[in-house]
């Protein structure tokens, strides 16, 4: 490697190392999965076809895993898809999708699947390749688009998912992984979520989501995550839940995220339940005409309760946050509703002006100690009954700043949405 790669490496890590464990994303450069090109257009494949799952399959299985160094290869152009893939245990290798995919079947599941891979890059080189997951036409009850499942050492970019049926890319445990350069479009309906992510020490960066449900998600078990630069544009916003029994999630941070409309800047949330969140700091939020601002909500009544008592949230700070809600008095800015059964400690708003469009807010906390909003208390101790209180603007708070592709409205739920 030569000092300049050397130093670009190292900068890098410096750049993404706040809650990272250790390095992300792939182990070998991509000039060395390049070794052997898997053409799906050689293996039955054509552009136009009406399935390219069994040509996809089938590269992987006579020709990917043949030799450390492939890639299985999509060339540009239009497909059709209604074989779902599971692409199982490669090592050192790419999937270069270029030509852009669109689901034909109802079958549930998953459209790509990537199992235990490790070593591995699933990307666009001409930025256009994705998929259009048409969900308009099944929703709710058609496949997830991508899911990298108990995967090391690998980073999905540069591609395009569009109105996935469920959620669009889901990272289940693994290590080790990033994301970046993604744009999603998904319907203004639940269950559409853009980005769900578990597992131990992933970076999620530079992701545009525009959906009615998750933005970019953090769920249990999850350890060192780091998420920044996401742009949640009119999307349900991003949280962490929905925690049940057994919730383990610790040293996670989220930084400089933008929210345009939608339901909240962010969520945590459960119902009771078991287990911990601990460690995690959201630094550098800006949002806008978003229903709830910054919501931690553990009765939150769309979750069947857990069996225990509560979910412990612990050492959690807020930093630099400027947003408004749409009213502020039927959905408080701030809202910090904690299990009565397990109340949180170490609750800290450092620079939080969240305010409303009506001019009027209240806030509202349960159980919740900590600092910097006018409802918590200090220390530490049980339980106690939920307090409203009326609050004027912040002294800090000004209008949020707003970027030029903020979209008005989400996308319709019946009919096509289009690819960005």
């Amino acid at each position: 490697m030569s000092i300049k790669s050397l130093l670009a490496s190292l900068l890098l890590i410096s750049a993404a190392s706040a809650q990272l464990s250790g390095s992300v994303g792939p182990t070998t450069p991509l000039s060395s999965k390049q070794s052997l090109i898997c053409n799906v257009l050689n293996y039955g494949g054509q552009v136009g076809s009406s399935d390219i799952g069994p040509a996809i399959q089938k590269a992987f299985d006579e020709c990917v895993t043949t030799k450390a160094g492939a890639t299985l290869y999509v060339p540009a152009g239009n497909y059709n898809m209604q074989t779902w893939v599971t692409l199982k245990d490669g090592r050192g290798w790419a999937f270069r999708l270029d030509g852009f995919i669109t689901r034909t079947s109802t079958s549930g599941g998953n459209m790509i699947a990537i199992q235990s891979a490790n070593d591995f890059e699933f990307y666009s080189a001409n930025s256009a390749g994705g998929i259009q997951g048409a969900g308009y036409q099944c929703r709710n009850a058609g496949p997830r688009l991508i899911r990298i499942v108990q995967s090391t050492n690998f980073s999905v970019h540069d591609l395009i998912l569009v109105d996935s049926p469920e959620f669009h890319l889901v990272i289940e445990a693994g290590s080790s992984g990033e994301v970046y350069n993604m744009a999603i479009r998904g319907a203004n309906i639940g269950g559409s979520d853009g980005v769900d992510v578990w597992g131990t020490n992933h970076w999620i960066h530079d992701v545009e989501v525009t959906n009615r449900d998750e933005c970019v998600t953090v769920k249990s078990p999850a350890s060192n995550i780091l998420v920044e630069r996401i742009w949640c544009n009119q999307s349900g916003g991003s949280a962490i839940g929905s925690l049940s029994d057994g919730t383990a999630i610790q040293n996670i941070q989220y930084r400089n995220v933008y929210t345009n409309g939608g339901n909240q800047a962010f969520m945590i949330k459960s119902n009771h339940g078991s287990g911990y969140v601990r460690s995690v700091t959201f630094e550098n939020f800006i949002s806008h005409d978003t229903a709830y601002g910054l919501n931690i909500d553990q009765y939150w009544s769309s979750q069947t309760p857990g069996s225990g008592a509560g979910v412990a949230l612990s050492d959690i700070t807020f930093s630099n946050w400027d947003g408004n809600v749409s009213d502020g008095v039927a959905r408080p800015p701030i809202q910090l509703i904690c299990a009565d059964g397990a109340p949180c400690t170490g609750i800290n708003l450092n620079n939080v002006n969240m305010w409303s469009k009506t001019d009027k807010a209240v806030v509202k906390c349960e159980s919740a100690y900590g600092s910097g909003v006018s409802c918590i208390k200090s220390g530490s101790g049980g339980a106690y009954a939920k307090v409203t209180q009326t609050i004027s603007r912040p002294g800090g708070y000004s209008t949020p700043t707003t970027m030029a592709g903020d979209l008005a409205s989400g996308f319709a739920t019946n009919a096509a949405i289009p690819t960005p």
